[in-house]
């Protein structure tokens, strides 16, 4: 991978550093945590940036994503999918780790692994906003907001 400092230098950088390398010629540090870099899989999976819009009819929305293929009412796994798939920014990561994993030539574990790890970020991300946990239960802070 190619880095530039701000001392001008250009070098071709072939260590096994995640976030910096050091300039041969003036030591500074050098950020390389690049999309392209070598970072791995899941430092990737846990820092990329994630966002989730909520539906303003999360029922209506999920009966729209569906479209008969699975009758209502609706699980919060279901309302969760819904979200992942159509008002967030999933796909295209899955897309990211995809294309990152076939250039790095990464081993199946750790694609799976940093698959995961998205996964999970997404889903406590959407817990949040739908104010339940995970198990299904309300959380405190909407309970509160709903009392108001």
């Amino acid at each position: 991978m190619r880095l530039i400092c701000k001392c001008g230098a250009l070098w071709e950088y072939k260590g096994r550093a995640e976030v910096y390398a050091c300039c041969p010629k003036c030591k500074s540090k050098v950020k390389i945590d690049v999309d392209d870099g070598p970072l791995c899989l899941e430092r990737w999976a846990v820092r990329v940036p994630i966002e989730i819009s909520m539906p303003e009819d999360l029922q209506a929305a999920a009966e729209d994503f569906y479209k008969g293929r699975r009758p209502g009412p609706y699980s919060l796994i279901a309302l969760a999918s819904v979200i992942r798939h159509n008002y967030s920014n999933y796909d295209e990561l899955i897309f990211q780790l995809e294309a990152k994993s076939l250039r790095c030539n990464s081993h199946p574990k750790e694609v799976l692994a940093a698959h995961q790890t998205l996964r999970e970020r997404f889903d406590r991300q959407i817990c949040k906003l739908m104010g339940r946990c995970r198990c299904g239960q309300v959380l405190r802070e909407a309970e509160g907001r709903s009392e108001t």
